[in-house]
Formats: structure tokens, sequence, C-alpha cells
């Protein structure tokens, strides 16, 4: 999944950044700065931490 992507769904869902930080377990403020553009760059674990999430959330709202 891309960065796009991601910022989409994230975007298109609604999903506030504490939601993702309480379900993944990622840092808030690397949330924070990756769904505001402010860098492009996650680690490995945390990227997929956070699609899998994002992947769950998708298919719960369908």
């Amino acid at each position: 999944m891309t960065n796009e992507e991601m910022r989409k769904i994230q975007s298109d869902l609604n999903l506030n950044y504490f939601k993702i930080n309480y379900k993944t377990g990622v840092h808030y403020w690397k949330i924070e700065d990756f769904f505001n553009g402010k860098t492009d760059e996650l680690e490995e674990k945390d990227r997929v931490k956070i699609v899998e999430m994002l992947k769950g959330e998708v298919k719960r709202h369908k």
C-alpha cells in the first residue's frame, strides 16, 4: 500500500490519530507526522501495523 493510499483511507474513513495509535501501538507523533505529510518515512514494522489496521477498518466500513 502506498503512502497516498494510506492517507486517503485515513481521510475517507475519518480515522483520528489516537485511534490508529491505540490499535497499532505506533507512537502518536509518528502517526501525526506521517498522515500530515511532514514525513514519508515509517519503519517497516510500523508500516505493517498501520496497513493491517487500515485494511481492517476498510472491511469493517463496507
